[in-house]
């Protein structure tokens, strides 16, 4: 399921790694807790908070994943369904939870 894959994907982030998952119904890719905090310091998101998996979500268009493709140094990719991007160098995740906190009462 694919709950359980963001979630896992998720709490195993070590910092190093942006996971994007297409959602086919409205054409954005999303990205979820970490890989969510990760995005919104590198390019523009469109951020909201998932009750269903009590984390913050990242919403990006193809243009941003295009950016986001080049400012990482690799990159795995399944064709419109999932990327999983290594950050150049690691981001610290000091602010995490103020930011998370930020986006659920948005």
């Amino acid at each position: 399921m694919l709950k359980d894959l963001i979630t896992t994907n998720e709490v195993q982030n070590d910092g190093k790694t942006i996971h994007l998952y297409f959602n086919t119904e409205v054409g954005l890719y999303v990205a979820y807790g970490f890989s969510a905090f990760f995005a919104s310091h590198m390019v523009d998101i469109i951020s909201a908070f998932s009750e269903d998996l009590q984390m913050p979500v990242a919403l990006l268009r193809k243009p941003e994943v295009s950016e986001l493709r080049l400012s990482t140094i690799k990159h795995e990719h399944q064709y419109h369904v999932y990327y999983r991007l290594g950050l150049k160098q690691e981001i610290p995740l000091d602010d995490y939870k103020r930011w998370a906190n930020s986006v659920k009462w948005m």
